[in-house]
C-alpha cells in the first residue's frame, strides 16, 4: 500500500509552510494557497510570494474556489512564479481556465453530499473530497469506494491518527487533506490541531 500525497490547504503563514515542507523530505505533499479575496484565509501575492519561496521539494496548489479573481489572474499569469496545480469548486471554472489558456492540472473540490450531481471529466486530475460534518459513516466510505474507481480522491474530512491508514486500505484513496487556519501569532502555527496531523502523519510514514 503507496504512502498517500499529502495536502494542507489555505496556508498564510510560514510555521504551517514550513512544516510541510519539512515532511516533503518524507512524504508527497502539496502545499495550498487561497487566493480568493472572499476567503478567510485568503494570501495576497506579496504573501503568497513570501510563504512559497521558502517551499521546497512540495507541489504548490493555487486555490481559486469558485472564481478566477483578477488578483488569482496575476499569479496564475506570472512565469516567474511556479504553480504545480488549481483548485477550483465550481466545475463551470474549467471552461474559463482554457480560455484564460491556463493549463494547469486541477483539483476539483467538492462536498460529499453533493456528489450524486458530479459527472465524470476527464480534465480533474484530482477529486477532493469534503464534508458538512467531520466523521465519516460507512455509507461514505463506500461512496468513496466507488469514487476511487473513476478519480483519484483526497479526503479531507474524518481522518483521525486511529484510522488513517483503514481508510486508505479500504477506500483506495490517493490523499488526504488538512485545513489551515490564520496564524495566532507570529511564529506559531495555525492549526488548532497540529499535535493529531503530526500524530497521523507518523502513521502515514510507515508506508512510505
Amino acid at each position: 500500500m503507496p504512502a498517500p500525497i499529502i495536502k494542507l490547504s489555505n496556508i498564510t503563514n510560514l510555521h504551517d509552510a514550513r512544516f510541510g515542507a519539512g515532511m516533503g523530505t518524507l512524504l508527497e505533499m502539496m502545499i495550498g494557497f487561497s487566493l480568493n479575496p472572499n476567503h478567510k484565509n485568503y494570501v495576497t501575492e506579496p504573501d503568497f510570494v513570501q510563504i512559497s519561496s521558502w517551499i521546497t521539494g512540495c507541489k504548490i496548489v493555487a486555490e481559486l474556489g469558485n472564481e478566477i479573481s483578477k488578483e488569482a489572474q496575476a499569479i496564475l499569469s506570472n512565469t516567474d512564479y511556479t504553480i504545480d496545480f488549481v483548485e477550483i469548486s465550481n466545475i463551470s471554472l474549467l471552461s474559463q481556465l482554457r480560455e484564460k489558456n491556463y493549463d494547469f492540472p486541477i483539483i476539483f473540490s467538492t462536498k460529499i453530499e453533493n456528489i450524486i450531481s458530479l459527472e465524470k471529466n476527464n480534465d480533474i486530475d484530482y477529486l477532493l473530497i469534503e464534508a458538512e460534518t467531520i466523521n465519516i459513516t460507512e455509507n461514505d466510505i463506500h461512496t468513496l469506494q466507488k469514487l476511487a474507481t473513476e478519480y483519484s480522491v483526497i479526503l479531507s474530512f474524518g481522518i483521525t491518527n486511529k484510522n488513517v491508514l483503514d481508510l486508505i486500505s479500504q477506500t483506495n484513496i490517493k490523499g488526504i487533506a488538512f485545513k489551515g487556519q490564520t496564524e495566532t501569532e507570529i511564529g506559531m502555527g495555525g492549526y488548532t490541531d497540529f499535535d493529531e496531523i503530526s500524530d497521523i502523519l507518523e502513521k502515514v510514514e510507515e508506508l512510505s
